[in-house]
């Protein structure tokens, strides 16, 4: 290769330069055919005219206006060549003077146009096809043409030596090939110098020369400064298809802007860039960006220089979607679950899933980069990438295994962050993989729905309505949705809440409604509608003030507001009765409200509630961690392997914790869920019972069964309602209980006979009736013990139940036998069994309240 010399020695170097010019001169002199036979054509001589002019002008610095040209291209480099052999033999006269004072470096020139002759052997299957790599906007193809020449080229002794098509054969020896990288500027934008008008050489900015914070031209050691940005369009790839009314083509004229001021620091080597991935992407990995990959691995022109990196490095690649370097940095063992200093001890899965680059986060998790790793905030590298709305990685990430339930420090899961931030199509695809998890709280007890309606994102908060969100769970401070929507002015918001059910009427712990709120913000639009809907315009908070004392006096919402109150005054005849927000106090995670539009019976005050059965006498329950048969499992409990399963029979819940519709109803088999033993996740399938009540109940006042609960939403078959919770008692002392109303028999045929008695201690369940068409199951689990003569008795839907129809299940024949004496069944059904007899006994006695769930310990309802 070339080395210009900027570099004048103490001596004279005539010599040097003739002796240096020699092997030029017999290159050129060389070029015409000396064979009388062979001739040349246009083309040819244009190249050996380009290739003296190059020469000439670089080589020795002479003006081109001063050698008169021949029409004969012949005659042409004639003329040249003896104007080299002049300038060779006389030198530079000022050559003789030089002194140290002549700079000390030379800069490298290109050697585009040298051949090296094939080393012996015949071609290869892949020596024959074309090895030549073309960069467009830092992705790179690969040439698939075969080679006609053996003989070998390349732009620089730096770049190894390439076996080339016809095509790129020509565009080398045209300089369209970097130097600095090897890779051809054919298409995308790259720097373009041009010494003289009909020459033109191509390179990439980072590739420059670069000599005392100089760039120069890779190609001929010229100033880089002239050279100009040029930018070409991609050749479109795609099958021509004749247009009806076809125009004239026009020119691919290359777009130039001026070269950027040059900076300081060195020139990087061009890299193989990854792609970020956008909401319109493909679901898969392209073909062109595995051949990418690929190509990475095995091609040596793509193998960076042997530089020993930090570990720190593949977390800056990865985040930078330097998909080349980060090939190469796993190749050479740096750990892909690195935690990285400074970035929250993120890892580089973070930082690829947090700027879309799938490719590389593809790459890392073959590496072994874990999929649920998680940095000083507790988030994965799924919450990354559904944060920052990348919906190709989400997918990707959720395919290798990623688990959806994990929580950051803040409680926080993927569905509230994309809920948060509105990302709508990141929702749509994690409800479609886990729609159970559509309503888990975060630290401040706050749903996804909750956040989308905080930040007033409307077709989010309609998706999640629709995926069956819950509207009427309650936050740390007793909210409900309604309350958000109010807080947040959104009056379409609220309205669609209203439609789903959400209660009007709730209140916080500081006894504030939606009405309070949306008064206190001045939202117009949400105080009319909620008037609209039968807000209680006389309902008063802890501070003793109505939604009228919550606004400012005299503006437009105080003016719908004191004219309603002066309305419903005026219609107001007597006090409402038996109305109760929560009979459960905030112990569910669903409010259970209280309603009786019937008489003027208050709600019932005379037992405490309690979300768990208890004791009030030594039971010796075991409840040793050590005595807890558990499983290993480390997936979603899914496989046969699972102990829990195996002592079920199987796992019966499927992935939205109901049961399965060929359950066996007639003889429901035990269930034995996971236990704090066990080795799986709180969030495993396994794990339905011990979660708590989910449904949507009211207790409310019946026509002739007193008091009833009833469904408040939609329910499918098989989902848990509630457990029945009481006092746990023995047999013995059932029998010396004067009131066996709520007595619970649990004969489980181990041991002594106990009891669950709910008279002072219970919950919803004390309150479901008999029903001779039952929609409820009663089935025996076992989570946190398993004391087989303990266990907990759930509730499951037999059938889907509708929204508004009452609950109930058969209390059995054998209690009927007992209390057929004392009052008859009242469900009103066309097939009840337990409707009056000729005596017609259809009040009970003063002893019994109506419609409450009796038992008996003499006559269980259910064998277990």
């Amino acid at each position: 290769m070339g080395m210009y010399n900027l570099v004048p020695k103490k001596k004279a170097r005539t010599v040097k330069q003739q002796e240096k010019a020699g092997p030029f001169i017999h290159l050129f002199l060389c070029v015409r055919p000396t064979n009388s036979t062979t001739t040349m054509n246009s083309d040819q001589k244009r190249n050996v005219l380009d290739d003296v002019m190059t020469f000439f002008f670089f080589f020795f610095k002479q003006d081109f206006s001063k050698i008169v040209f021949m029409d004969d291209a012949d005659q042409s480099v004639a003329v040249i060549c003896s104007e080299i052999t002049r300038c060779a033999c006389a030198g530079v006269a000022a050559d003789v003077e030089v002194t140290e004072t002549d700079l000390a470096e030379e800069l490298p020139l290109c050697c585009c146009r040298m051949e090296t002759p094939k080393s012996g052997g015949s071609l290869s299957a892949l020596d024959q096809t074309c090895m030549a790599m073309e960069s467009v906007d830092g992705m790179l193809s690969r040439c698939q043409r075969r080679v006609m020449k053996e003989e070998m080229m390349r732009p620089s002794n730096t770049v190894h030596l390439l076996v080339l098509c016809e095509d790129h054969r020509a565009g080398m020896v045209k300089h369209q090939c970097c130097p600095g990288c090897g890779l051809f500027c054919r298409a995308g934008s790259f720097m373009e110098c041009r010494p003289y008008g009909s020459i033109s050489h191509r390179f990439h900015r980072d590739c420059a020369s670069i000599l005392k914070d100089h760039r120069f031209c890779p190609h001929c050691g010229e100033d880089a400064s002239g050279a100009k940005v040029v930018t070409v369009p991609k050749a479109d790839q795609s099958p021509s298809v004749p247009r009806s009314n076809p125009g004239p083509p026009l020119p691919a004229v290359p777009t130039v802007a001026t070269l950027p001021s040059v900076p300081t620091t060195s020139a990087v080597p061009q890299i193989l860039r990854a792609k970020k991935t956008n909401v319109c992407a493909a679901d898969r990995l392209s073909k062109e960006s595995l051949e990418s990959i690929l190509m990475a691995l095995d091609d040596e022109n793509l193998k960076p220089k042997k530089v020993k990196y930090p570990t720190k490095q593949l977390y800056i690649s990865a985040k930078q979607g330097d998909l080349q370097k980060v090939i190469h940095l796993l190749v050479d063992g740096k750990d892909p679950n690195f935690l990285m200093e400074g970035q929250n001890k993120r890892t580089p899965l973070h930082a690829a899933a947090s700027e879309g680059h799938q490719e590389i986060c593809h790459m890392l998790v073959q590496a072994g980069a874990n999929l649920d790793m998680f940095d000083e905030e507790q988030r994965t590298p799924l919450m990354a990438a559904c944060e920052n709305n990348h919906l190709d990685i989400v997918k990707y990430i959720l395919r290798a295994g990623a688990s959806i339930s994990h929580k950051d420090i803040m409680g926080f899961t993927c569905l509230h962050l994309a809920a948060k931030l509105g990302h709508y199509d990141i929702v749509n695809h994690l409800l479609s993989k886990a729609s159970k998890h559509i309503n888990c709280q975060d630290d401040g007890g706050w749903t996804p729905i909750t956040w989308a309606i905080e930040y007033k994102h409307k077709e989010l908060v309609h998706l999640l309505l629709a995926r069956g969100a819950d509207v009427n769970i309650r936050d740390k401070e007793e909210n409900v949705c309604l309350h958000w929507a109010a807080l947040s002015g959104c009056d379409d918001i609220a309205q669609a809440l209203l439609e789903a059910q959400c209660d009007l009427n709730a209140v916080n712990i500081h006894g504030d409604s939606p009405l309070h709120v949306a008064a206190r913000e001045q939202h117009l639009e949400c105080v009319m509608l909620f008037l609209s809907r039968g807000a209680d315009i006389s309902q008063r908070n802890r501070d003793g003030e109505t939604a009228l004392d919550c606004c400012k006096c005299g503006s437009k919402v105080w003016m719908a507001l004191n004219t309603n109150k002066k309305l419903t005054d005026a219609r107001r005849g007597q006090e409402r009765h038996g109305e109760k927000v929560d009979i459960s106090r905030g112990y569910e995670a669903v409010p259970i409200p209280c309603v009786n539009g019937v008489d003027s019976e208050p709600c019932p005050e005379n037992f405490k509630y309690i979300p768990d059965s208890c004791v009030t006498s030594p039971l010796n329950i075991d409840r040793d961690i050590t005595h807890l048969q558990h499983c290993s499992c480390t997936d979603d409990c899914l496989s046969s392997t699972c102990m829990c399963g195996q002592l079920s029979l199987r796992c019966w819940y499927d992935s939205e914790g109901r049961l399965p519709l060929d359950f066996c109803q007639r003889e429901p088999p035990v269930l034995f869920e996971c236990n704090h033993a066990c080795s799986c996740w709180r969030t495993c399938r396994n794990r339905v019972v011990q979660n708590g009540l989910r449904a949507r109940l009211q207790l409310f006042r019946t026509q002739k069964m007193g008091w009833g609960v009833k469904a408040m939403q939609d329910i499918p078959q098989g989902t848990f309602i509630c457990e029945y919770v009481g006092e746990i008692i023995t047999d013995a002392e059932a029998d010396k209980r004067e009131n066996d109303s709520f007595l619970f028999t649990l004969d489980n045929k181990v041991g002594d006979v106990h009891c669950v008695d709910a008279r002072l201690f219970g919950n919803i369940g004390r309150f479901i009736n008999h029903l001779c068409e039952p929609n409820l199951l009663a089935v025996r689990v076992f989570t946190m013990h398993q004391d087989l003569r303990f266990p907990r008795i759930a509730f499951f839907s037999s059938k889907p139940i509708k929204a508004g129809d009452q609950i109930g299940f058969d209390y059995g024949d054998s209690y009927w036998r007992v209390k057929s004496k004392s009052f008859s069944c009242q469900c009103g059904s066309l097939k009840c069994r337990h409707s009056a007899q000729p005596q017609n006994i259809t009040e009970p006695p003063p002893c019994f309240t109506v419609g409450t769930v009796f038992f008996s310990s003499y006559a269980s309802f259910l064998h277990l």
